[in-house]
């Protein structure tokens, strides 16, 4: 099997390979048959695993397309009901057709996965079922249960795969994982993924989508041809088959549409979103060139998303103005866009246009109070208007997002050095550069505001810990430097 192949459900191997792997910088050893994460040590693998993520994967950071999935993972996140988890949605700048959760709450999505779905459903459905493996603690019980076999293993399983290690150190690394281990079970079993279908049915129903996108995108999926030199993402393997889950999963709709017949609709109004967010994928992410080709191929095919698309194109090529010609031209033809009004926005900020900026992202915002990128926005505006107070007040209503959107904790350290508060300002850059992988700086600004942040000991306690996991990658990027020297 080629560990490198795979697809979303190929994905429900890696919460566990990676959770493991990280899992040894803050977790006792302990016998295999006690192993067990508490809901602390799960986040706190959460968030080594999206450190992994942010050094071995382009996250895209993209303002309107990480908000518009935000927005789509929240909807499911808000019927769930009590939850222990402070969920967070990424994309991966890569076409493959991928997804993964892990514990923690962390989501990731990859950007190829998107762009072969059809609607915002679709999307919701596949948010939906990685979700419910996190409800349901599926990795937790894997552990408990015995069924990861060894470290070595894992690790090997990371240095070939995740970390895309390569030649004679990870062939190492395998050969010795492999010799101490009799199998390699890192994977949902068949249990697990039927309790995912059924918590994931009723998270996507309960947020009102029908639940035959959930049909739709498993059969978007299992329409995917992979070449001939990769295995079969084990997505499209793991039991049930992939058509007797389609076919139970029909059989759930079909009882559901008897029961809500209301709930069966041809097309829903989020769909509109949803194809600006593909075609913003389409300008950003592809060879400029192609994908003015393909914009206006299907543009002339009625694909009216196509010229927004061309609109971020132009914006994205420096064409500033002919950039606000055509999104105006969008936003007249979707006036209750929040997306396409928070392009707009952006593309009046960077033309100084600060007046016309405000009015079009206070409008994203009456559409989205949630928008993430129009309110980071705004508070640009704000703040180039000298209006810091409200500037400061938007930028920390949005500061839980931070790990997905880090301009938000540099903003707030440029913003709060101007308003001389200079612990908290310190803070911020520091957690800024220590999510741009730039231990020293991070380690500077860590430090000054360790100094001047000694009446908030819960700030402090974050800071010290990060200034101990700081120092550790600092002593081993000298010890790395010295021994390639020698």
């Amino acid at each position: 099997m080629n560990i490198k192949a795979f697809s979303w459900r190929r994905a429900a191997r890696w919460p566990v390979v990676v959770l493991l792997a990280v899992s040894l910088a803050s977790l006792p050893v302990m016998p295999r048959s006690s192993w067990a994460l508490s809901i602390s040590d799960e986040k706190t693998l959460g968030k080594k695993v999206l450190e992994q993520v942010r050094e071995r994967m382009p996250l895209i950071e993209d303002g309107e397309i990480v908000t518009y999935v935000q927005s789509v993972g929240n909807k499911i996140v808000k019927v769930i009901g009590t939850t222990l988890y402070d969920y967070q949605f990424f994309v991966i700048d890569r076409p493959d057709v991928n997804a993964f959760a892990v514990p923690g709450g962390y989501v990731f999505l990859y950007r190829g996965l998107i762009e072969i779905l059809h609607s915002e459903g679709e999307m919701a459905s596949i948010i939906g079922h990685e979700l419910a493996h996190i409800q349901a603690r599926h990795v937790e019980r894997t552990i408990q249960q015995g069924r990861v076999l060894n470290i070595a293993t894992i690790l090997g399983a990371l240095a070939g795969a995740f970390l895309g290690l390569g030649g004679n150190a990870a062939s190492a690394i395998m050969m010795g994982s492999v010799a101490g281990a009799q199998s390699m079970q890192l994977k949902y079993s068949r249990e697990n993924e039927e309790e995912a279908d059924q918590l994931g049915f009723r998270f996507v129903s309960d947020a009102g989508y029908d639940p035959i996108h959930i049909v739709n995108a498993m059969q978007a999926l299992n329409q995917q041809r992979f070449p001939s030199s990769s295995s079969v993402p084990s997505y499209l393997l793991t039991h049930p088959e992939t058509t007797e889950r389609i076919q139970y999963l029909q059989v759930m709709v079909q009882d559901y549409h008897r029961k809500n017949p209301a709930a069966q609709r041809k097309s829903a109004p989020a769909d509109e979103e949803f194809a600006f967010v593909r075609a913003a994928l389409v300008s950003e992410y592809s060879d400029r060139d192609k994908a003015m080709e393909r914009l206006q191929s299907e543009l002339r095919q009625g694909n009216d998303a196509a010229a927004y698309g061309i609109g971020r194109l132009l914006l994205r090529q420096g064409q500033t103005d002919q950039a606000i010609e055509q999104l105006q031209k969008s936003a007249s033809r979707h006036p209750n866009s929040p997306l396409v009004l928070s392009t707009l926005g952006s593309a009046y900020y960077r033309a100084g246009r600060l007046n016309e900026a405000e009015r079009a992202l206070k409008s994203a915002l009456l559409l989205d109070p949630a928008s993430t990128s129009a309110r980071l926005r705004l508070a640009l505006v704000y703040k180039d208007q000298s209006r810091n107070d409200e500037a400061l007040k938007n930028l920390q209503q949005i500061e839980k997002f931070s790990p997905s959107f880090p301009e938000i904790d540099y903003h707030l350290g440029v913003l709060l050095g101007q308003m001389n508060q200079l612990g908290l300002a310190h803070y911020h850059l520091g957690r800024f550069h220590q999510h741009n992988r730039d231990v020293k700086t991070a380690i500077f600004h860590y430090s000054k505001a360790k100094v001047l942040l000694k009446g908030e000991p819960e700030k402090l306690n974050e800071i010290e810990t990060e200034l101990k996991e700081l120092d550790k990658k600092a002593k081993k990027k000298l010890a790395d430097s010295r021994s390639e020297r020698s």
